[in-house]
């Protein structure tokens, strides 16, 4: 579903929780129309105002109050989410839209040969994009070594049966 879908569908959701508001206010407070819409909102913003005078409002307002409070904050989440989902995306077609340079080439040269294999060209892409950091890196490089103890650069199916006994 898309972020502006549930932001749409959180809205209602808080819209739905004024009107139910709204109605105990009315039906069960005996408040005015009017009013009782004036006090559910007050109600949901966590402004608070102090409609509920019986029993079965109070109780009803204690669930209702919490409910109304969750569902105003789903929406301000979901906004956030959207703008952050945004950056990454600005981020991620900045990378695959700007060439590969010759320092770019040489700094991914972890093996100083001239050339970066498609490995390597992944690697920096994805640093690029901030899908993955150096220290990311660095964890795997540290549990490959361990499964390749004569540090050939590769792990053989002898090496990983002899890391499993």
């Amino acid at each position: 579903m898309k972020m502006t879908t549930r932001v749409g569908l959180a809205l209602c959701v808080v819209v739905l929780c004024v009107g139910i508001g709204a109605l105990v206010l009315h039906f069960v407070e005996g408040l005015e129309f009017v009013d009782s819409v004036y006090v559910s909102v007050m109600s949901v913003t966590t402004v608070g105002y102090g409609g509920f005078k019986t029993v079965q409002g109070g109780l009803f307002a204690a669930v209702w109050i919490l409910v109304s409070t969750l569902a105003v904050l789903r929406p301000f989440l979901y906004l956030a989410a959207l703008r952050i989902d945004r950056g990454n995306r600005k981020a991620v077609k900045s990378a695959l839209d700007r060439e590969i340079t010759v320092e770019d080439l040489l700094a991914a040269d972890t093996y100083k040969h001239g050339f970066i294999s498609k490995s390597e060209y992944i690697v920096v892409k994805l640093k690029e994009m901030g899908k993955i950091r150096d220290i990311d890196i660095n964890k795997v490089v540290n549990q490959f070594d361990k499964l390749d103890p004569n540090s050939l650069g590769k792990i053989t199916l002898p090496d990983l049966l002899g890391a499993l006994l």
